[in-house]
């Protein structure tokens, strides 16, 4: 075991500190303290006892430097006194002398010119899925980021988590789920800091590219032109039969015509190796303890050097403590680093330079729309970015048909990225084969999001699995077994897969809500019960269910069923209601009342969307007065795009008048707008009610205390007028409750017409039908006889 002691230097600032802290020498504090930075998953009192290595005895031979500790204690005391233990320590001279530095500098340089051939051409190209020709790390790869603390291993409660997150908000924020409120740095700046550093992330999240960019900068001078870089794929290396880095290493040398195993551990002993160890996880469970130990080993040997080993972040169940390795997180992508990441992708896979930043642009702006939010927050690691950009590719577009996307991305995750790699992860249990594995996600999955949980507890989690595990055939009976069990698939998911990921230690969720959403859909459209589909449409009115009934209506085979649930649903919103449905009533009347070369169905979203309560905008285009997306929806669901007629423009300008979001005087006042579109009679009206009003351009006073005294009388005239002439701006005078009625039943329309033009397969008849019956009344719809009223 290691043991160091504190240099005289270090002795002053150990001192200092703990003076700063304030407690005695004596105080057990400072044991449970230490002990909590070895073992934070335990609970540590004063009354110990404590971590492995620590005692009284050892704190206060730590405090007089007299005599050496071992390095895990000696470390943790460091720590609790927020001390940086490598300028602390006491460093013994080096064995052998070291040489003239004119000598080792031009070994250094020799040594580095001979495998600049074999390092350009292992590892400055990356093979990407799908994509037959390999890239340039250099023309695809964006600048990683860093997180200095590891989220997974920060304590935090759910109700945290949840702050800022409500899914049935207007403005949630999807991508609030992996919400990560550290300071990002730059990868780059990570690792000059850093003499040891272990860089755990996601699978997919860019650490091989980020090793490899490491040593391609380093080989062409432009990181540590001082030192070797030597990039070790530790899954090859456990292969060889007798494990040994100084042999692995000096036969790369070798194989580079550098002769002899004394200039390898010349050069190691001197400090100049940039050692790159890749993969950690990829190690076969039954080499990983070998492996490990080799590594700690060759640290402590040639402790000098400079070392970087990748993991994913759940399998780093080896934290390197007593060799100082220092661990950060590789961070998601932020939205530059998405655009960077897709320009550079379609620069590279283009025919021309001109073409892929064209490409590249479009990409980025649809992106951006809210319609595609979903898919964005999937495009935050390189390889479901890659995944995104290749599918964009085909048509320049996203397919409207979601589903398929998030499919194909499931099984990147579950099975295609470690088999083109030659990855053979070990089998948690006998049984739970690719499918299972998918069913088992999309059963927790459908159970956590049906109670509106988006963080569980791990032991929620693991029961779910366990009664999973339990369903399985010839699945065992044992409860304790089926619990040990659950927690080993529940770990193998997160380190294999990374779809199940630990937010705060101990505190789960799915890596991203889409595949919560994608995978809740899938559990419902597989479930052979009848009701299955019902208590889905059940929750249309939720904006939380959304996107799991937008993507149940494209995973069906035939999604008739399904679409005229839904219609049935959107009637029934407001059926009871006389009131409302008067409303509708009028909505058709004036709807048939106007000349409009759109289906009487597009007309009917035009004169609904007008109502002051539904709060939408309000202007003479069409993509404005409309929300934009149902204007979207609308527009490609019937006619192509028309101008609007005299008819319309007149009614989208009268109606601000009447509802107050105009000044009446001021509106009428600047009539020189509406002279073209009014018939004479009409016009006629208006003009000899505004010689009611005072000159606007007079004594703004007098004008204020005509309108006092005047105003509501003349607003009511003004209000005959316009619905005698126009049959518009009736005060409904609809209550609070019908007001939120009818933004529900708008919503639910707007949902109806996205299921529609989401790519499902639905047979002509029925989206006829609910096109035509799309906001008509009750009445109406069973004059029609249409499907869209009858029981399924």
């Amino acid at each position: 075991m290691t043991t160091l002691k504190a240099s005289e230097e270090g002795l002053v600032k150990i001192r200092q500190a703990r003076r700063e802290r304030g407690s005695t020498i004596e105080d057990p504090k400072w044991l449970v303290e230490a002990s909590q930075t070895l073992e934070p998953d335990r609970t540590w009192t004063e009354a110990g006892p404590y971590a492995d290595g620590l005692s009284l005895p050892t704190w206060r031979r730590f405090l007089r430097g007299q005599e050496p500790i071992k390095a895990n204690a000696f470390k943790a005391f460091c720590t609790v006194l927020q001390l940086n233990w490598e300028e602390i320590v006491d460093r013994p001279p080096p064995e052998n002398p070291q040489p003239r530095n004119l000598d080792i500098d031009s070994l250094v340089q020799e040594i580095r010119q001979k495998c600049h051939t074999k390092i350009q051409q292992l590892y400055s190209k990356m093979q990407l899925l799908d994509i037959a020709q390999p890239v340039d790390v250099s023309n695809l790869y964006v600048e990683v980021n860093i997180l200095e603390e590891i989220t997974s291993w920060q304590p935090g409660e759910i109700r945290d988590l949840l702050r800022d997150f409500n899914p049935d908000a207007d403005n949630f924020n999807r991508l609030g789920l992996g919400k990560v409120c550290q300071k990002r740095v730059p990868g780059l700046d990570a690792v000059k800091s850093h003499s040891k550093l272990m860089v755990l992330g996601k699978p997919g999240s860019g650490k091989t590219t980020f090793l490899k960019h490491i040593a391609i900068q380093c080989d062409r001078a432009k990181f540590e032109a001082n030192k070797i870089p030597i990039f070790i794929p530790l899954k090859t290396f456990a292969e060889i039969p007798n494990l040994d880095l100084l042999e692995y290493i000096s036969d790369e040398f070798a194989s580079c015509g550098v002769e002899g195993r004394s200039q390898t551990e010349f050069i190691l002993s001197q400090g100049r190796g940039l050692i790159l160890l890749d993969g950690l996880d990829e190690v076969p469970e039954s080499d990983s303890d070998a492996v490990v130990r080799q590594i700690r080993q060759f640290v402590q040997k040639y402790y000098n050097n400079q070392f970087i080993i990748t993991c994913r972040i759940a399998a780093a169940k080896y934290r390197f403590h007593d060799e100082a390795f220092t661990c950060v997180e590789v961070a998601d992508f932020t939205c530059d680093q998405t655009a960077a990441f897709a320009s550079n992708w379609f620069v590279a896979f283009s025919q021309n330079m001109e073409a892929g930043k064209a490409l590249a642009s479009q990409f980025v702006e649809k992106l951006k729309l809210q319609k595609n939010q979903q898919i964005r927050e999937l495009a935050v690691t390189p390889i479901l970015l890659n995944l995104t950009c290749l599918v964009f590719q085909a048509k320049a577009d996203f397919p409207s048909n979601r589903a398929k996307l998030y499919e194909e991305g499931m099984e990147i995750m579950l099975r295609k990225w470690d088999e083109t790699r030659g990855i053979q992860r070990d089998e948690v249990y006998r049984d739970l084969n690719f499918s299972r594995k998918q069913h088992l996600l999309a059963f927790v999955a459908a159970i956590t999001f049906e109670h509106g949980d988006y963080f569980f507890e791990k032991n929620t989690v693991q029961q779910l699995i366990a009664d999973y595990l339990a369903n399985l055939p010839d699945a065992t009976t044992d409860r304790v077994q089926l619990e040990m069990d659950s927690e080993v698939v529940l770990k193998a998911i997160e380190a294999q897969h990374g779809l199940l990921v630990e937010r705060a230690r101990g505190i789960y969720s799915f890596s991203h809500l889409t595949f919560q959403e994608y995978l809740t859909a899938t559990e419902i459209v597989h479930n052979s019960a009848p009701q299955a589909l019902g208590k889905l449409v059940s929750h249309l009115t939720e904006k939380r269910w959304r996107e799991v009934l937008l993507l149940a209506v494209g995973m069906l085979q035939k999604a008739d069923d399904l679409l005229l649930l839904i219609k049935q649903q959107v009637d029934g919103l407001i059926a009871k209601d006389e009131q409302l449905q008067q409303f509708l009533l009028w909505v058709n009347q004036k709807s048939l009342s106007v000349d409009f070369p759109y289906k009487p169905a597009a007309v009917r979203f035009f004169y609904f969307s007008l109502l002051p309560c539904l709060k939408l905008a309000l202007n003479r285009h069409p993509e404005r007065f409309l929300d934009p997306a149902l204007y979207l929806a609308v527009k490609h669901t019937f006619d192509p795009a028309v101008e609007f007629t005299l008819d319309l423009v007149l009614d989208l300008a009268i109606l601000p008048v009447l509802d107050g979001a105009i000044d009446p005087a001021l509106s009428l006042a600047h009539d020189i707008l509406l002279v073209p579109l009014v018939e004479p009679e009409l016009m006629q009206a208006l003009q000899k009610l505004k010689k009611q009003l005072p000159h606007p351009d007079g004594d703004k006073e007098i004008f204020r205390e005509w309108w006092q005294a005047n105003g509501q009388v003349w607003t009511r005239e003004l209000r005959q007028i316009i619905i005698s002439y126009r049959n518009i701006g009736h005060d409904w005078q609809f209550s609070k409750q019908q007001k939120s009625l009818l933004r529900k039943y708008y919503d639910a329309n707007k949902l109806l017409v996205y299921c529609l033009n989401s790519g499902c397969n639905v047979s002509p008849v029925v989206r006829q039908e609910i096109e035509e019956t799309l906001l008509l009344p009750i009445a109406n719809i069973q004059k029609n006889g249409n499907k869209c009223d009858r029981p399924l």
